[in-house]
């Protein structure tokens, strides 16, 4: 039996705990959080939480949010997460190769959780759900056929669209995602389970194209790309629909790109939003610059799409640095800060929102020899990056 002096000792420290008050073991410049029942923040931020200033400055057209697993929701990162955003993506598992693996099995407890999250702290959800590399391993085999793989899109795309369609959290749908190379051609499949590929081509290519659409009339349409805007267009009507597409930096994928939205809704489907992967590499450089031509290609971007009545969406930004070479945060900083300030000169215009896919620095989830970049350090600190984002979004106009 305890003694009553220990009892008396732990409800001391547990109500010290509780208050936010320092205690022994706490970490220097953090504050405890029941939340997520853990120290969060090495430093507190100065000026305002992100959300915010987005809620006070942009009540309409601007969007800025954050990305986490499922499994950092009751985290550090998920308290951050909860107190600088209020639009979030749940980064995976929404994807096919989660949520309905094989055909005879579904697994719906995390993605219904995380809605119940958005509730909770009135978040709104984009889903990252699309038709796209990220798929399952029985996807992936080599022996899949056609007539298999059209129908586990089928079955998947339609019970997502009919589950979350009347969410009221759930704005964004992510239809289909990373389908053109930078070469200007479709990704597509490769050999085995384990390489990064695209199996779904094999369902096939659309070649009666019109003469209005060289670059499709040359290379055909996936057919997986039509289906799945088929499928959002009937069963989720109340959803906004994105395509978002990866490494959109050379003129070829940019072309593609372009004509791929205009035939679909040449073919009478609704595509509401383009998404941009910003997941930046060595031209992050280019991007602190707010006059380079990287800066002025993505400005013409986002111009062209509301030209056309689309959202602009940048999905997915972080900077990858090999962890060898040294890097300026300044120059880091610059280049989160001038993506969202050029998303920003346009909100007048139409939707422009911006997403960061790693929230605190963080090695690869693959690549050893590779550092993801955010705008928080490896101790949940702010970065310079943080206050350059916080600055660009009380400036802007």
């Amino acid at each position: 039996m305890k003694s009553l002096n220990s009892i008396k000792s732990l409800s001391i420290f547990t109500a010290l705990i509780l208050l936010g008050c320092s205690t022994p073991n706490e970490p220097v410049n953090s504050y405890y959080s029941p939340y997520v029942n853990t120290y969060v923040y090495t430093e507190k931020p100065t000026g305002r939480r992100l959300k915010d200033i987005v809620a006070d400055k942009y009540p309409s057209n601007v969007y800025i949010g954050g990305t986490i697993q499922y499994r950092e929701l009751n985290s550090a990162k998920g308290e951050l997460l909860n107190n600088e955003f209020s639009y979030i993506t749940p980064a995976n598992t929404y994807k096919q190769s989660h949520i309905h693996p094989t055909p005879n099995k579904w697994k719906w407890q995390a993605p219904d959780d995380w809605i119940q999250r958005a509730k909770k702290n009135n978040q709104l959800v984009r889903l990252h759900a699309p038709i796209s590399p990220q798929s399952s391993k029985w996807v992936r085999d080599d022996a899949r056929t056609a007539q298999e793989l059209e129908l586990m899109l089928v079955e998947f795309m339609t019970a997502l669209a009919k589950r979350y369609n009347n969410e009221p959290q759930v704005k964004w749908l992510d239809v289909v995602n990373e389908t053109i190379t930078e070469q200007g051609t479709w990704f597509g499949p490769k050999p085995g389970v384990t390489a990064w590929e695209n199996p779904w081509t094999k369902i096939g290519f659309i070649t009666d194209i019109p003469d209005k659409f060289p670059l499709l009339q040359k290379l055909g349409v996936p057919k997986y790309i039509v289906q799945a805007f088929e499928i959002a267009n009937e069963h989720a009507p109340n959803l906004t629909l994105v395509l978002n597409q990866h490494r959109m930096t050379s003129p070829k994928s940019i072309a593609l790109m372009k004509e791929l939205v205009m035939y679909l809704r040449d073919r009478n489907l609704r595509i509401d939003a383009i998404g941009w992967q910003a997941h930046l590499r060595a031209e992050y450089v280019d991007f602190a610059n707010i006059d380079s031509q990287a800066i002025k290609n993505l400005d013409n971007l986002i111009k062209w799409a509301h030209q056309y009545d689309f959202e602009f969406h940048a999905t997915e930004n972080n900077i990858h640095i090999k962890n060898n070479k040294p890097y300026q945060t300044d120059i880091v900083a610059k280049a989160f800060g001038n993506i969202t300030q050029t998303l920003l000169d346009n909100h007048q215009t139409g939707v422009v929102a911006w997403s960061l896919w790693t929230l605190a620095n963080a090695p690869h989830f693959r690549a050893k020899n590779i550092e993801v970049l955010g705008l928080w350090d490896e101790q949940f600190k702010p970065q310079k990056a943080y206050y350059e984002m916080q600055r660009v979004l009380e400036n802007a106009n």
